[in-house]
């Protein structure tokens, strides 16, 4: 998981609804923020490529360093508070609900990968205890020190000032400590931290073509492991690639390239959140009540239903700018996809196989509903004779 990001200032939250709307501070222009990124994607992809135990390594230690500050902004710094710099609650100029959705997506940001623990679950030892532990007990903590120390935040940088900073969190601690050497200590920490989500981001990007390319739904060459450590080398490539080449569209292409690459990125994770919600509601509608209590169905329809009315309220807060780049990314699969069924020489499911081409147990065969028959061909006089028979029966009868 990410660090909150920087409060976005009211003309950004505009911006995201707007996209048309210029900005009127401009990205840094110049090929030299663009390389520093590039950088920044390749050191985690080469870690990667060393084996499971350096990259589990170094997001240990990543993560500690990440989370000294946070925590010295979520305790220390709450005895700073001035109530004085608190802003008005909504100075968007928007209603509240408009203005809590253009912040949403962006908030969205700093929980993505709360499903990462799920994803590697085929290299983390007793998968079935760790996993839900780390999921649960992982976003509450964070949770807990985003809050608080967003909060601190907003109590020691004036409202004014928090409004036309790039920085909040590094302010923040300025103004807490006093000189600037405390806020440089922060913007060191925020790039081990952004190079550390990176690090566990790589290992994601290739294990889920990893094991799409195992069920047969992404080419061969993701599924190949290599050297004694058996890393996906093929997989951190080709993501990290792909990553540079939207880093360096982006920089070449928008004004606002962090808030573009957020909301993307949260675009994207999204609609997985989406599709999952919909299937866990759907097994609880169909499935659910032979295997849970009225209490447990209710509690967990809820969850379902809620999930999905958020996520689709996250994707309305991208901004359409967002969702039709995001669409488009997505909609980049589908080749891939055509392509791998043309070689397999499939056309929907074959027989007795699902649509991977593994073996489908009988059981879940019988339980499918028989499939209708294509109709009969029928030639033009059979049509003829059956279009006079319709029309004597619609006229009216004679009465003598």
């Amino acid at each position: 998981m990410e660090p909150p990001s920087a409060p976005p200032r009211t003309r950004e939250h505009r911006h995201v609804q707007d996209p048309t709307e210029r900005s009127r501070t401009r990205s840094p222009s110049g090929t030299r923020p663009a390389l520093i990124a590039l950088v920044g994607l390749w050191i985690p992809a080469a870690i990667n490529l060393t084996g499971v135990r350096n990259t589990g390594a170094f997001q240990v230690i990543t993560t500690v360093l990440k989370f000294i500050p946070l925590i010295f902004m979520a305790t220390i710094g709450l005895l700073f508070i001035d109530p004085d710099n608190f802003g008005a609650f909504n100075a968007s100029g928007q209603s509240a609900l408009g203005a809590i959705s253009a912040a949403a997506a962006i908030a969205l940001f700093s929980y993505l990968g709360l499903e990462a623990a799920s994803v590697v679950a085929g290299r983390v030892r007793e998968p079935r205890r760790n996993v839900p532990r780390a999921t649960v007990y992982g976003t509450l903590a964070c949770a807990v020190i985003y809050i608080l120390g967003t909060l601190a935040v907003f109590g020691t940088v004036s409202h004014g000032e928090l409004g036309s900073s790039t920085a909040p969190f590094t302010d923040a601690a300025n103004n807490i400590v006093g000189g600037t050497w405390a806020g440089d200590a922060i913007a060191v920490a925020a790039i081990v931290s952004g190079i550390g989500a990176l690090n566990g981001w790589t290992m994601l990007c290739a294990e889920m073509p990893y094991a799409a390319a195992r069920d047969g739904l992404f080419p061969a060459a993701f599924a190949k492991l290599r050297g004694d450590n058996g890393v996906p080398v093929f997989g951190i490539v080709a993501s990290t690639v792909l990553a540079s080449l939207i880093t360096v569209f982006s920089y070449t292409r928008f004004e606002d390239v962090f808030t573009k690459i957020v909301l993307l990125s949260v675009l994207t994770a999204v609609i997985p959140y989406l599709f999952s919600a919909a299937a866990q509601l759907y097994w609880l509608l169909v499935r659910g009540r032979d295997s849970l209590s009225p209490r447990q169905l209710t509690r967990d329809v809820t969850v379902a239903a809620l999930a999905m009315a958020f996520s689709y309220w996250s994707i309305q807060g991208s901004g359409y700018q967002t969702v039709y780049y995001g669409l488009f990314v997505l909609l980049l699969g589908l080749p891939v996809y055509m392509w791998l069924k043309r070689d397999r020489g499939e056309y929907g499911e074959t027989e007795g196989y699902g649509a991977t081409g593994a073996a489908e147990p009988k059981a879940d065969r019988e339980e499918r509903a028989p499939e209708t028959s294509a109709p009969a061909r029928r030639n033009s006089r059979e049509l003829r004779a059956d279009r006079t028979r319709r029309s004597r029966k619609n006229l009216p009868r004679r009465h003598d």
